[in-house]
């Protein structure tokens, strides 16, 4: 399950939750007020032999037949 951020109308508290995209906006934990869900930065990460930052193979051998035409 995705981890929301959301900000109390009233305190203006900021706090993180794990919960479903449908589930209904929790109340405020500092002072039970209504939330509302705010965009924040998510973090993405690739792992594995697959992924390349570039987006491109590193192979050694095919960029260097390239080089060479």
């Amino acid at each position: 399950m995705p981890v929301y951020d959301f900000k109390c109308s009233e305190c203006e508290y900021i706090f993180e939750i794990t919960q479903k995209y449908l589930d209904p906006n929790p109340p405020c934990e500092k002072c039970g007020e209504s939330t509302i869900r705010i965009i924040s930065q998510s973090s993405f990460i690739l792992k594995g032999d697959g992924w390349y930052k570039d987006g491109y193979s590193s192979n050694t051998s095919d960029s260097k037949k390239l080089s060479d035409k």
